[in-house]
């Protein structure tokens, strides 16, 4: 196999993903602070430099600070899953247990950076050479079958070269030790697992790695086609169906209801703060704040969605719901949004306590909803995940969108908050509101020079003419918006600023009316 070079790998896809992996792989090799190895007895045979899954996951506790040893198992995992490490008797499994099954870790010459080139010729000798052996403990799976066919149609031409390297390394391999075959036995197939999977698994090499190993199951051909046909079907008889007018009609309501909600299509009040330097709107915008906008509390009474996702909207919606003692529905939908956001290791505890809170019999705030969404979540309370109440949250919110959400909108609370709220007023930036403080100060002048008054001043009169020239000059077609310059406000500037300058006006213009009457003549 031809190995990758370290300037090949940096051009690889994700090679910053396989550097950090392999930055961790090195340190549990480390040979006093890494992951302890030892010999491991097998059946018959011992096998050297092995560790078990236990093993990885407490060191993986204990050095990345990781407290939850179900998160552990699923990062040893992802490296199994990778490659860097592989089991010994199981070929091709990737997930890691705490328990007492062997693994030993890869050779670096089978990391994927180093063979990402690997070709259809060595993945032949690989599969002939287990054609050659016992067909019991080596034989080819049926996905490895239809490979080697595939592989021989196209390597006609050089088939008899795949041959005699396929009995070339296996009889080398028959002079090793037993251990030393089952070691390099499971090394290639589990380098080979990467590389090649079977089809109904996705690849590394063509995936993320935020896949999540432990709901993956591989489908087979028909499985994934019925359930293509069921999600058509299903589309089909709930699609909807509107005019195109309507669909447009109801389009444009939406932005004109949204409009004066943008701060580059609409209005930005008080001022914006990607154009000038004022970070009033910044504070008046913050998550929790005492007294809202006016913009902010009419927002809410678009729809009930705009109430829950704003957490000051959330604060007066409980003040209400509270004083009309209706807080179940409220609480309930706060619980699972602290479900979706916490560690992985508090979701089953906080899922228990919602169900106990909200949803089992007599509870204390117990919610209303049907038989059927609280038998589900009844079973997955053993081993329940984010997405534990997601049903009964949407039933939730469609209550609250019919009972307790109009109540609020027409109450007397709501209306006082519209009353008291503030509206400020827009800023008027100046006309140069882009210049900054320091635009004026010359280049050469430092903080502690000292100018007189006369020069300054005479400084600053050239810098006015010259600026307001040039914008005259390259603004002719278009002028900057809130200015009008006048010709003659520039005479004047030029005439105050230098008196010298206003007697060769004077000649100037005696000479040229003294010309025009003798054209006149």
């Amino acid at each position: 196999m031809e190995v990758t070079t370290y300037s090949q790998r940096k051009s690889l896809p994700r090679s910053l993903q396989f550097q950090r992996m392999e930055r961790i792989v090195k340190a549990m090799q480390h040979p006093t602070a890494g992951v302890p190895v030892r010999e491991q007895k097998l059946f018959l045979t011992t096998i050297p430099n092995a560790f078990t899954g236990n093993d990885v996951s407490e060191w993986i506790m204990q050095k990345l600070n990781i407290k939850d040893s179900i998160e552990a198992c699923h990062l040893a995992s992802l490296l199994c899953y990778y490659g860097y490490f592989f089991h010994v008797t199981t070929n091709g499994a990737v997930q890691i247990k705490d328990d007492n099954e062997l693994f030993r870790f890869q050779a670096p010459y089978f990391w994927v950076s180093t063979n990402w080139t690997t070709g259809n010729v060595e993945y032949a000798i690989y599969l002939l050479k287990r054609t050659l052996r016992n067909r019991q403990r080596h034989g080819l799976e049926e996905y490895e079958i239809h490979a080697l066919n595939d592989l021989k149609m196209k390597l006609i031409h050089q088939w008899d070269f795949v041959t005699m390297q396929a009995e070339a390394q296996l009889r080398v391999l028959k002079d090793r030790k037993k251990t030393d075959k089952t070691i390099i036995d499971s090394q290639e197939r589990a380098f080979w697992h990467v590389m090649r999977p079977s089809p109904d698994e996705a690849s590394i090499l063509e995936m993320d790695i935020r896949n999540d190993l432990y709901t993956y199951r591989p489908m087979k051909r028909e499985e994934l086609v019925r359930r293509r046909l069921e999600y058509l079907r299903q589309t089909l008889s709930n699609r909807v169906r509107t005019k195109s007018s309507q669909t447009h009609q109801s389009l444009c309501a939406f932005f004109e209801l949204f409009s004066d909600y943008d701060p580059f299509l609409g209005h930005c009040s008080p001022s914006n703060p990607w154009l000038t330097s004022d970070t009033e709107r910044w504070t008046l915008m913050q998550p929790l704040v005492d007294n809202p906008t006016q913009l902010r509390v009419r927002r809410w009474s678009f729809n009930c969605k705009e109430l829950i996702s704003d957490p000051t909207g959330v604060c007066e919606f409980m003040k209400f719901c509270k004083a009309d003692f209706s807080t179940e529905s409220l609480n309930f939908y706060l619980h699972v949004q602290e479900i979706r956001n916490c560690p992985l290791s508090q979701i089953k505890q906080k899922a228990d306590y919602v169900y106990q809170e909200h949803l089992a019999p007599n509870a204390p705030q117990e919610v209303n909803i049907n038989d059927t969404i609280r038998t589900k979540i009844i079973k997955q309370l053993d081993n329940p995940n984010r997405d534990i109440f997601i049903e009964a949250e949407k039933h939730i919110i469609e209550l609250m969108k019919k009972n307790s959400y109009p109540r609020f909108i027409h109450s007397e609370h709501y209306r006082n908050l519209l009353q008291n709220a503030t509206n400020p007023l827009p800023k008027k930036p100046g006309i140069f509101h882009f210049v900054k403080d320091n635009y004026f100060r010359l280049s050469s002048s430092s903080s502690d020079d000292e100018y007189d008054s006369d020069d300054d001043e005479i400084r600053k009169n050239d810098n006015t003419i010259t600026n307001v020239s040039n914008n005259n000059i390259h603004n002719k077609s278009q002028p900057l918006a809130g200015t009008l310059v006048n010709t003659a406000a520039i005479a004047t500037a030029v005439v105050a600023v230098n008196p010298g300058l206003r007697q060769s006006l004077d000649s100037d213009s005696k000479l040229a009316s003294a010309n025009h009457q003798t054209d006149i003549k």
